[in-house]
């Protein structure tokens, strides 16, 4: 019974998203902005070929908590991007799923309410790597030094590249088996 509900709730969010997008299609139909239709055709159009790719990765409670991410969480949008030719991620679902949780656990905790927050995830396919960017942009109330027990914990998979008042920028790296 449990699996319908999630079947029907995903449905029901999906409904509203493409609603949604239908809202900002007629709006812009009325004002007679074609340009900016465009734009939002191309925007949805990108979206859907990185969740299509994402879902390749094998790796299913990660694809699930990045796809359903923004239907749980009011203070931080995330976005995917994907690039390169993707490859199974399966030996390393279990440590991505916790890197992820906790990625965005921290920067949802330290990001302020008052503003738009956005955290882009790029995932970057080559031959020997997936590399996984994590580009906070908003209002933190953290500091470098907040990171240094997770870091840490981490290391040497993830590095803090960039971090202050309105942006924090983490690269993690799975290797290609």
């Amino acid at each position: 019974m449990d699996n319908q509900l999630d079947v029907l709730k995903a449905l029901r969010q999906t409904r509203h998203d493409w609603l949604n997008v239908m809202q900002l299609i007629k709006g812009n139909l009325a004002l007679k902005r074609y340009d900016r239709i465009e734009e939002i055709i191309d925007q949805v159009t990108q979206q859907s070929i990185c969740e299509s790719k994402i879902s390749e990765i094998q790796a299913v409670s990660v694809v699930y908590f990045l796809l359903t991410y923004n239907w749980f969480s009011s203070k931080l949008k995330l976005e995917i991007d994907v690039a390169g030719d993707v490859f199974s991620l399966e030996k390393d679902e279990v440590r991505m799923l916790r890197l992820c949780e906790q990625i965005t656990e921290k920067l949802t905790e330290g990001c302020s309410i008052e503003s738009e927050n956005n955290l882009l995830l790029t995932f970057l396919f080559t031959d020997i790597e997936c590399k996984i960017t994590f580009d906070f942009q908003g209002s933190l109330q953290m500091k470098k030094e907040d990171w240094l027990e997770f870091l840490n914990e981490w290391e040497p998979n993830v590095k803090l590249v960039e971090m202050d008042e309105s942006e924090c920028v983490l690269v993690a790296r799975f290797m290609r088996s």
